[in-house]
């Protein structure tokens, strides 16, 4: 007999394939290793997640798919735009500074959630301002932060079905 040592992310992998075309997709723009590790390993049951860790492939991975919702960092090191400037750029208000890349990509409806380690540097009706939705602080709770995506696409679905009658 033939002993091998069970893998429970074997599992998880073909449970997280099977039903990962039904889940509601989101971007996090994060830039920092184990910030993405956490939060994508405590939503990824109830989320498809994907990440971007800069403005170029922020604004690559938007044209190449659909999200509905997008969890975006501010201090992005390495990237030529900050969260706030993505931001702008996605809710089409970064005007001239706007890169080439990011021409003719707008995103007025998706809810973006700052999730940022600088609450004292930024103000939350500054980043409304900005076009965020909301505001999440680092270290991230997991439970509060599920909360917020999850008040975020329910609205979201409500607008829509309001939209349709």
């Amino acid at each position: 007999m033939i002993l091998k040592r069970f893998d429970p992310s074997s599992r998880a992998t073909a449970i997280k394939k099977s039903d990962e075309s039904s889940m509601q997709h989101v971007l996090y723009v994060e830039d920092e290793d184990v910030n993405w590790e956490v939060a994508e390993h405590g939503l990824r049951s109830r989320y498809r997640m994907t990440r971007a860790r800069d403005a170029r492939e922020t604004f690559e991975l938007v044209q190449a798919n659909r999200f509905e919702l997008i969890l975006m960092d501010i201090q992005l090191s390495g990237s030529d735009l900050d969260g706030i400037a993505i931001t702008r750029a996605l809710r089409g208000t970064l005007g001239a500074a706007t890169p080439s890349y990011a021409t003719g990509v707008i995103m007025k409806d998706t809810p973006i959630v700052f999730v940022t380690a600088y609450t004292a540097r930024y103000r939350r009706e500054e980043l409304v301002a900005a076009g965020g939705s909301d505001l999440i602080t680092k270290p991230v709770n997991l439970t509060g932060l599920s909360l917020a995506i999850s008040r975020w696409l329910s609205r979201g679905a409500i607008d829509r079905l309001s939209k349709a009658k």
